[in-house]
């Protein structure tokens, strides 16, 4: 008897888990081609921060070096 409604239980949450999946999928693709590209990059914010500072300091450097070079 338990045995039956521990199967019931975990397949109610297998379908709550199936449904909220989808919704999850949806969801993604609803979402503009620019951030579903974000999806795919692992890096956390604090690391895509550094490499946009570096970035912009690199840009900066480039710019700096071809007023001088004028």
């Amino acid at each position: 008897m338990a045995e039956e409604q521990e199967k019931s239980e975990l397949e109610l949450e297998n379908q709550r888990l199936r449904e909220e999946n989808q919704r999850l999928k949806e969801y993604r693709a609803s979402l503009p081609p620019k951030e579903r590209m974000y999806d795919h990059i692992p890096l956390n914010l604090k690391q895509m921060d550094v490499v946009i500072g570096c970035l912009l300091a690199l840009l900066v450097l480039v710019l700096v070096l071809g007023l001088l070079n004028r």
